[in-house]
């Protein structure tokens, strides 16, 4: 009975586990594409680059040079990794947090955009 028990237990850790890990990703889909294009424009083209290839006017310049979200190492990521990048800014880098800027939805239109990058 109590090998019956534990296993119920670690069951429905394990099945709540993946419930968030698929609320997470639900929460990343959700985001608008059209809309974070607009707000990726206005507030992440100038190290990102147009096409997000880390080549805006100041990206290359910066060390480390701004991400581009075409390679292969970005394509790595997953969607929980670049939002947290963009709701909390990357240590030692150029990336600043958005979070204080942008509402939730707003960081979820971007990273919807983000995501449109990777090609």
């Amino acid at each position: 009975m109590r090998h019956i028990s534990r296993s119920i237990v670690l069951g429905c850790v394990l099945a709540a586990s993946g419930w968030c890990v698929t609320a997470q990703w639900v929460s990343a889909a959700a985001g608008d594409a059209a809309k974070g294009k607009t707000i990726f424009q206005s507030k992440c083209v100038t190290c990102h680059g147009p096409e997000g290839k880390g080549d805006g006017p100041l990206g290359k310049k910066l060390k480390p040079p701004a991400g581009d979200f075409t390679s292969a190492e970005s394509k790595k990521k997953s969607d929980a990794e670049l939002l947290d990048v963009i709701q909390n800014g990357k240590p030692k880098t150029s990336m600043v947090a958005w979070s204080k800027q942008l509402n939730e939805d707003e960081i979820q239109d971007v990273l919807a955009y983000v995501l449109t990058l990777r090609k």
